[in-house]
């Protein structure tokens, strides 16, 4: 989603991606746009996605239901994997899709810190919520979902990110969001996560 790939998110996707020209699957592509720059910077990337264009580099399926006879060096899922219809099937399945030693490199919601401070702060500056329940259009919390994670990869990084003024088309928000969490009023509402498949996972 090329309107969350802040200067911050990307250095850390390249940060933790394997060395060109690895292969990416890029979870969750929508319009592709960030398939298309991981190509750019020489990656050999694909893009998934159930409505992903209808071109050469991009599979119309889900993470649950994708099978590939060959292995991928990293998977990058940016604001996708926290709508995941079946987490289990499909994270046994990302786990699956890696090589050993391949790296999950993820930007995710933690739908459970939109609490009444965060709505009271949307509300104040005119931003409509993410999601108007914790739970609700078959959002995952964070939590639930960084230990199904867990179960499968080893973490290497975990880093609280702000969220909700990018999400609500705010990008004017977004430093006065950053000062509402350091000031403590706010809870980081994103999360910027990589994990790697240990030699020894089972596929």
């Amino acid at each position: 989603m090329s309107d969350h790939l802040t200067p911050e998110l990307w250095g850390f996707i390249l940060d933790w991606l394997p060395a060109r020209p690895a292969r990416v699957l890029d979870i969750g592509c929508g319009d592709g746009s960030l398939t298309r720059r991981l190509i750019g910077e020489g990656y050999d990337a694909t893009g998934l996605d159930p409505d992903a264009p209808r071109e050469e580099g991009y599979l119309r399926d889900t993470l649950e239901a994708f099978r590939s006879t060959a292995t991928f060096d990293a998977a990058v899922a940016v604001r996708s994997l926290h709508h995941l219809h079946d987490p289990v099937r499909a994270l046994d399945n990302l786990q699956a899709l890696l090589r050993p030693g391949g790296r999950l490199v993820a930007f995710e919601f933690a739908v459970e810190h939109l609490d009444d401070a965060a709505r009271r702060w949307l509300a104040a500056e005119g931003v409509a919520p993410p999601v108007s329940e914790p739970g609700v259009d078959e959002v995952i919390p964070l939590g639930e979902l960084r230990a199904e994670l867990e179960q499968r990869l080893d973490v290497l990084a975990s880093e609280p990110s702000t969220y909700l003024a990018r999400e609500g088309g705010r990008e004017d928000l977004v430093a006065k969001e950053e000062a509402a969490v350091l000031a403590g009023i706010l809870r980081p509402a994103g999360m910027r996560l990589a994990y790697e498949r240990l030699a020894d996972s089972k596929g």
